[in-house]
């Protein structure tokens, strides 16, 4: 044939295996790219923060600590605290290292579904890969569940070169891959026992290289023993200790399975039609594989259901089911999918439009974790912004759990106390009744494991005692914080008040006050939305003609023509339950605080606080001043300029 007609022919496939290359390239960089910019968005939370709390020793402290079950795996705290000697203890830096495995997985994906499959699935499953909403998660992470992902689709991919290739170096890989596997995760042993399986199809007429996978595996597992050993025990003198978990039915898992590695939702969150989709894709891919003369690409059903059955009939004896306890399979389910994809666009050609509506709806996944609180993890820094921010001079910070006092104190610069609760849950009066002796304020934070837990009395202890500063709830209760009023009274107004001198008819007198904020937007998205709250600190006199009868104060947000646009929370009992004016002295200040909720749908523009008494709390009849302003309502003071922006 001459030169010219094999240019002729070679040309078009050169170009378009640049284009390809470039694309890929670009995906990867892309994908790289989301992964590292948002690293830092959410905050540590518990796991992540106890992943550092377990490696912040020396060598032999770090390895005598991380090698226990409970651990679920040592290889990554091994990495981890080499990895923050390296580079430092941000949280950019520590979980950088869960972003490096996330993205080197990709193109061993890609080779894994080109080398079964063909070029264009695993370009889709590459694609579905980076844009996974779990595997965004857990490449943000610092915990083991992108080693683990990798390690086990580096395994996968060294035990089919093995076998279809030979050589002891190949056989030498895979075993030094699958140890990641086992040791990233004690239940990357179930990938383990399904890769088993597919040696037998991949050693189907090859039986010198079975041969040498039965003596590699079986030179592994004298050196695993200990790992063997340690899972064994742990299956047979399992203990169910965690309130929150439960037996959950196969069909469950199932659901959970497609709900989390294409959503990122659990089988209790995700609706059926969103299933449909992969579930139709996953099924047509397995169904095209056994239509097929591609033998070898079987072991990807293996990989992807075989962990999942065994994982189940283990849960009978230790049902700690977690999506992410098998995410070794995703990369198997992923390039199903794909595959899947690919043929029914093969089938008739609108078809392939399945995939491109699946990569929309992840993405949209992505989207909600990124702009939605309420599904991300629970946010430490905000609540140690919170507390620095309104904190007193002299507060004590009660914590519940010392994982949670780990987490606090990482974002946490104030000056207050820090107490990790170490008492009885059940019965934490003993402690409380002591606090008002040393400290002004009391915040107490509460994992919501915590909150949670039956007969956990922290807070109901706490509400029978003092009155309520404020309650934040941030990422959908994930974590609370109560602030606690311990001693009402202080002997002058604080430098950083505004003071004032506005008394009323019956008697009470206003000092001064304090805003946290003079601009804010009326709608909030992470600890109580939608609307947003406003923090007043109020400081009240007794003169001696205090008339005695009941009031309330009312402090509201509103327009220039007296419209209210917001107005304080009602607590029961609040400050003047626990503390009646008749009780005040008269030569002290009563420090009196409100949480002021606003309406989300305000308008942006500039606004006013007015403060009144209410008679028997009764608005319609309010307490008029002593000295009114003229033109100004008679029963009501209003002062500071609140801004509301757009």
């Amino acid at each position: 044939m001459p030169h010219a007609m094999v240019d002729k022919e070679t040309r078009p496939m050169k170009a378009h295996r640049l284009v390809l290359r470039t694309g890929l390239l670009a995906l990867l960089l892309v994908a790289w790219a989301l992964r590292t910019a948002t690293l830092t968005l959410q905050s540590m939370w518990i796991d992540e923060v106890m992943a550092l709390y377990f490696t912040r020793g020396t060598f032999t402290e770090t390895l005598s600590t991380i090698v226990r079950p409970e651990h679920n795996g040592p290889l990554f705290y091994l990495l981890l605290f080499g990895w923050r000697h390296l580079v430092g203890d941000s949280d950019f830096a520590v979980r950088y290292l869960s972003v490096l495995f996330s993205v080197l997985t990709l193109p061993l994906l890609y080779q894994l579904a080109r080398r079964l499959l063909t070029e264009r699935a695993a370009a889709l499953a590459l694609w579905l890969a980076a844009f996974s909403p779990f595997a965004l998660w857990f490449a943000q992470e610092a915990k083991m569940y992108a080693l683990h992902m990798w390690a086990a689709t580096a395994s996968t991919v060294a035990l089919l070169e093995a076998f279809r290739k030979g050589r002891w170096w190949r056989w030498a890989i895979y075993a030094l891959l699958l140890s990641p596997t086992l040791y990233s995760h004690f239940f990357g042993g179930f990938l383990a026992l399904a890769q088993g399986v597919m040696s037998g199809i991949l050693g189907w007429g090859r039986w010198r290289r079975w041969l040498a996978y039965g003596l590699t595996v079986a030179l592994l597992a004298l050196v695993h023993a200990p790992l063997l050993r340690v899972a064994w025990n742990v299956v047979r003198y399992y203990q169910h200790r965690d309130i929150w978990r439960y037996f959950v039915p196969l069909k469950d898992i199932a659901r959970d399975l497609l709900g989390q590695y294409f959503y990122r939702l659990s089988y209790l969150e995700v609706t059926p039609w969103l299933l449909l989709l992969p579930a139709i894709l996953l099924a047509w891919g397995v169904s095209a594989l056994f239509r097929s003369h591609r033998r070898d690409a079987w072991i990807l059903p293996v990989q992807a259901l075989l962990p999942v059955l065994v994982f189940y009939l283990v849960s009978y004896r230790a049902p700690v089911y977690s999506a992410k306890y098998l995410s070794a399979i995703a990369p198997a389910v992923w390039i199903l999918t794909a595959w899947g994809a690919e043929r029914m666009a093969c089938l008739w050609r609108p078809l392939g439009l399945s995939a491109a509506i699946l990569g929309l709806l992840t993405v949209n996944g992505i989207a909600r974790d990124l702009t939605r609180p309420a599904f991300q993890r629970g946010d430490w820094r905000f609540i140690a912004r919170y507390v620095e921010t309104h904190e007193g001079p002299n507060d004590i910070v009660v914590i519940s759990a010392f994982y949670c006092e780990h987490a606090f104190r990482r974002y946490y610069r104030g000056h207050s106390a820090i107490f990790p609760y170490e008492a009885n849950p059940y019965d934490p009066e003993f402690i409380y009744r002591g606090l008002p002796e040393k400290y002004d304020r009391m915040w107490l934070v509460l994992h919501h494991d915590q909150a949670m837990a039956p007969g956990n009395r922290l807070i109901e202890a706490a509400d029978a005692m003092f009155p309520r500063l404020t309650e934040q709830y941030p990422n959908a209760g994930q974590i609370t914080l109560i602030g606690y009023q311990l001693r009402p009274t202080i002997p002058a107004l604080p430098e950083e008040a505004r003071p004032l001198e506005v008394c009323f008819q019956n008697g009470i007198c206003l000092a001064g006050y304090q805003v946290d904020m003079n601009a804010l937007p009326a709608r909030e998205n992470l600890s109580h939305p939608p609307s947003n709250w406003l923090h007043v600190t109020l400081y009240w006199r007794r003169t001696a003609s205090f008339d005695g009868v009941p009031f309330r104060p009312l402090i509201r947000l509103i327009d220039e023509t007296f419209n209210v646009w917001g107005g304080n929370m009602k607590r029961n009992p609040d400050l003047l339950d626990r503390y009646p004016p008749q009780e005040w002295p008269t030569d002290r200040l009563v420090e009196d605080h409100y949480d002021l909720n606003l309406n989300p749908f305000t308008p942006p523009g500039t606004y006013r606080l007015e403060v009144s008494l209410a008679v028997h709390g009764e608005e319609h009849q309010r307490v008029p001043l002593a000295d009114p302003l003229p033109g100004m309502p008679p029963d009501r003071w209003v002062f500071e300029n609140i801004r509301v922006l757009p």
